[in-house]
């Protein structure tokens, strides 16, 4: 109860504080511009490094860090789903980590890819890269992410259907009707894996525009290498963010699975519906 109290009070003076600032419009319209304005500071490391200064190579890859925290902080899919999805999942905390971590890894591996592939082999330039990147490739992501959507959907239905063909007679542990009255932990969470994998690849083909922007900045100087490590730079501090998001909303789920506890049919009908509302929401942020 404490854990669930503390995680509505934190929610709670986070939108005070939002509101405090102005709104949502203003909070956004200052990360955005916080982001236009660091760009030039990549930009300018990039230069720094062209031209052999001492501590360049470290001065990006920092610098992408910083970045990728930043853009982060920004709205996007990449937060509003892993959230979902953590909260909605039943998954352990650690596998919500190892997720999240990786689908913000994959995603710096998408930039990369798409980077070396365009301008080395097909030498385009990056108002191409980026055309390509928030089309066609953005677009696949949308359709992987609008499946996770429809699988959690079609779980929360299957749920809701197989508690209400058997509640026509009393469970118990030995009342020999073949059900899983209580779900096994463990298979619980070996049933995560498929939406996991949606989720990473829903991420993954949703590259930074920020990351774009170094990693063909650092092929045209001839440095790819240092580009690629200032790549994933930006994609551990998306992923810091982005996992404390995911980790609070399963610490949440927690909290409310903690309360309900002692009244299994109740939390099992929550879970079902959390399933159901999340999976519409994950769908509705990518039509």
């Amino acid at each position: 109860m404490r854990r669930l109290i503390f995680a509505l009070a934190v929610i709670a003076l986070g939108l005070g504080v939002l509101w405090a600032l102005g709104g949502l419009g203003a909070a956004r319209a200052a990360i955005f511009d916080a982001q236009r304005e660091f760009q030039a500071t990549l930009a300018e490391a990039v230069r720094a490094l062209k031209a052999g200064k001492p501590g360049a190579v470290t001065g990006l890859i920092g610098l992408g860090f910083v970045y990728g925290v930043l853009h982060a902080a920004g709205p996007g899919h990449g937060k509003a789903v892993l959230g979902a999805w953590a909260f909605s999942s039943r998954a352990t905390l650690w596998r919500v980590s190892a997720i999240t971590l990786a689908a913000s890894l994959a995603q710096a591996t998408s930039a990369v890819a798409l980077v070396l592939g365009g301008a080395l082999v097909f030498d385009l330039g990056r108002e191409a890269l980026v055309g390509i990147a928030e089309g066609p490739v953005t677009r696949a992501g949308d359709l992987v992410i609008a499946a996770l959507g429809a699988w959690l959907v079609w779980r929360g239905l299957r749920g809701f259907w197989k508690m209400q063909a058997t509640d026509h007679h009393h469970h118990g542990d030995a009342c020999g009707c073949g059900h899983d009255h209580v779900p096994d932990p463990d298979a619980a969470a070996r049933a995560g894996w498929g939406e996991a994998l949606l989720l990473i690849g829903g991420v993954a083909l949703r590259p930074c525009t920020g990351a774009l922007f170094v990693m063909l900045l650092t092929v045209l100087i001839g440095a790819p290498l240092v580009g690629i490590a200032a790549t994933y730079a930006i994609g551990l501090g998306t992923a810091l963010l982005t996992l404390a998001v995911a980790l609070t909303s399963a610490s949440l789920r927690d909290g409310i699975a903690g309360v309900g506890a002692g009244r299994t049919a109740h939390l099992r009908a929550f879970g079902h519906g959390a399933e159901l509302g999340l999976g519409a929401l994950v769908i509705a942020l990518v039509i």
